[in-house]
């Protein structure tokens, strides 16, 4: 087996999904997250090539200064380090961290290689994801807190959406999520990146979801109005607050959306946006700095907040 570069990145929550931009852009081979340090940072692991050391020592650091100064953070809140990994097979190594992950009685997420089985109720499902090059294993709070609010909308029975929407799909983790816990709905996933929807798909094949489930790079403007019932999107406050009017222009009369990728200081400034334009918080589900919130009409009941236990 050849030896391999392992590039170590801590930062600040907000900063977690540029981090995982970064490492992809200057060639990862594949990217996994850690458990967060002792000073609550995001930590990413990188495999690369051997030889890479200067290269990276020079782009990694040079982006992460732009992203420091776009968001707003002192650059000494970044941990970078790398090391030598001798004699280990990089494809196997980062799926050992890869476990089956328990949403809740109805559904369960587990890496397409896992092959033990897994103990489900009777109207339990078993999501199977490999997030290769795209964002979305499940065990980040944004994407585990959309699959607790999914879950928990198919357990009360109280919602039976046909069309679903999912902005930013990544693996396609949701979209594929809602298709299996509502039965009923034909799901579209959007993304602007072609490589994230080549991953979607070959995660919609292994869960046979090929008839149901849609996956195109395209932008949420190209769509029809008034068209979707359930609307997902784990984007970040900027993206959701410019999003936000084509997402009330798509979405069905009394139809729900479900935000994430937001930290618990940014909710207020969302929910501000979304309530002009006739949206209000209708449940808060959080989980360590992150908070994901799901919308309805103005008017529907009052909003609950809900503190998950940490991803298991």
């Amino acid at each position: 087996m050849e030896d391999w570069l392992g590039l170590t990145l801590a930062v600040p929550p907000l900063a977690g999904e540029a981090a995982i931009n970064i490492l992809f852009e200057v060639g990862a081979l594949g990217v996994w997250e850690d458990q967060p340090d002792n000073q609550g940072r995001l930590v990413y692991k990188a495999g690369f090539s051997l030889g890479e050391e200067t290269r990276l020592m020079a782009e990694v650091p040079a982006a992460l200064v732009s992203v420091a100064e776009s968001l707003e953070f002192p650059l000494v809140e970044v941990a970078l380090s790398m090391e030598i990994k001798p004699g280990e097979d990089f494809s196997e190594t980062w799926k050992r961290d890869l476990h089956p992950m328990f949403v809740g009685p109805r559904m369960w997420v587990a890496p397409t290689w896992w092959n033990t089985v897994i103990p489900t109720t009777p109207e339990g499902v078993i999501l199977k994801i490999d997030p290769g090059l795209a964002f979305g294993s499940g065990r980040h709070p944004s994407t585990f807190l959309c699959l607790i609010m999914l879950h928990d909308l198919a357990e009360e029975l109280t919602l039976y959406p046909t069309r679903v929407l999912d902005l930013g799909s990544g693996s396609g983790i949701l979209a594929l999520g809602a298709a299996l816990l509502f039965p009923e709905a034909d799901v579209l996933g959007l993304d602007i990146d072609q490589d994230t929807i080549q991953v979607a798909e070959e995660n919609r094949r292994s869960n046979n979801l090929d008839h149901r489930v849609t996956f195109k790079n395209a932008s949420i403007d190209e769509l029809d109005p008034d068209v979707y019932e359930l609307i997902m999107a784990n984007l970040t406050l900027n993206d959701l607050t410019a999003l936000a009017p084509e997402i009330k222009r798509v979405l069905s009369l009394n139809g729900k959306v479900i935000v994430s990728g937001l930290l618990a200081d940014q909710t207020a400034a969302l929910e501000d946006v979304f309530a002009e334009l006739g949206l209000r918080a209708i449940r808060h589900l959080g989980q360590e700095e992150w908070s994901t919130i799901l919308l309805g009409p103005l008017g529907e009941g009052a909003s609950r907040q809900i503190w998950p236990k940490d991803v298991v």
